[in-house]
């Protein structure tokens, strides 16, 4: 009587360290098998199998992500403002990337697009510090970005000096995916894999499977090199409204009862700034340049002594409140009121009185 016993082994040649990815594409895989077994209880020669190769195929996968939480402040006439992404490779794969942007209504933060930037540009990070540095991150495609590792891109743009307090401009960054392997150099875009075609061992294929970006109209959705993500500008400044109002004080025939604007009488003028929007208004000067039939001042005699002063209120032409420290002066019928910092939210009312000539 023969018994047989088959015990089998497999053996895995040309393997490489594998990464977070998996194993990197193109990596060749041999693997045999061996028989062991017995008859009538001795053991017999071993019988080895044929080896049996594959590679291991290109498995593209990679995302884009905006860095920004809240939409990102800017000032109407500011340059190079910066939006910041990063663009992460969870292929298995050197690959390079083509960069490009698209204004939209895609803003990840819940607001509402209402203008475009000007002079839009997309930058890679080229010394990896995370932040645009212009003349230094002059790259606009992503080279030789290895698995499992990520680089910063930046939408660097202007803002219309037109733009008012609370504008939105949303931009979306697309990456398409390109071929890798030549450092300096922009490789093709791949923009079809195989996923259609029956698989071939020793073919090194490509396998697109990138999940859909954030806006699905631009970079058309998932498995196809694209990917996305959306980011914003919100214009943060200033809004401010100037009223100029005068009520008379004082004249030398009524004095304070009922006086009224004869020669001789003195007005005062209240310049009511306020400021509604979200920032602070810094260096607020004003310059109001007097008619000549007016003399600042309380020039006449008996007249009271007159007011200048800048209050942080809405204005009371004829009870000021108290002076907040800010100044007025006068210069060949010039006044010059600086106001400083005129905070976002408040009134500042700059007082002062002239004689009628």
């Amino acid at each position: 009587m023969k018994k047989i016993l088959v015990i089998a082994s497999a053996m895995l040649l040309g393997m490489v360290a594998a990464n977070a990815a998996g194993t990197a594409a193109g990596t060749q895989i041999d693997n045999s098998a061996t028989l062991s077994y017995q008859v009538s209880g001795v053991n017999q020669t071993a019988v080895a199998s044929n080896t049996d190769s594959f590679l291991v195929d290109n498995k593209i996968d990679f995302t884009v992500a905006h860095q920004d939480s809240p939409a990102v402040s800017v000032v109407p006439g500011q340059t190079s403002a910066v939006l910041t992404f990063t663009v992460a490779n969870n292929g298995n794969k050197v690959q390079d990337f083509s960069l490009s942007s698209l204004a939209n209504d895609g803003n990840p933060f819940g607001e509402t697009d209402n203008f475009d930037a000007t002079n839009v540009q997309v930058f890679v990070d080229s010394n990896g510090n995370g932040v645009y540095d212009s003349g230094t991150d002059t790259a606009t495609f992503i080279d030789e970005l290895a698995p499992d590792t990520n680089v910063t891109v930046f939408i660097v743009s202007d803002i219309p000096n037109t733009r008012v307090d609370g504008d939105v401009a949303e931009y979306t960054l697309i990456a398409q995916v390109a071929q890798g392997g030549t450092g300096g150099s922009q490789g093709a875009d791949i923009t079809s894999d195989n996923s259609g075609t029956a698989d071939n061992a020793m073919t090194e294929e490509i396998v697109f499977a990138d999940a859909a970006g954030a806006n699905g109209s631009t970079d058309g959705g998932a498995k196809n090199g694209k990917h996305s993500d959306n980011d914003a500008y919100k214009v943060v400044t200033a809004k401010i409204d100037v009223t100029k109002t005068s009520c008379v004080i004082w004249d030398p025939v009524n004095t304070t009862t009922n006086p009224h604007r004869i020669p001789g009488a003195v007005v005062r003028y209240a310049i009511d700034v306020n400021n509604t929007g979200s920032a602070n208004a810094t260096s607020a000067i004003l310059s109001d340049t007097l008619d000549g039939n007016v003399t600042y001042g309380a020039t006449t005699t008996g007249a009271p002594a007159a007011v200048s002063q800048i209050s942080t209120e809405t204005c009371n032409c004829t009870s000021p409140g108290a002076s907040n420290g800010d100044t007025i002066s006068e210069s060949g019928g010039v006044v010059t009121a600086d106001y400083g910092t005129v905070t976002a939210g408040t009134h500042e009312c700059a007082y002062f009185d002239v004689t009628v000539n």
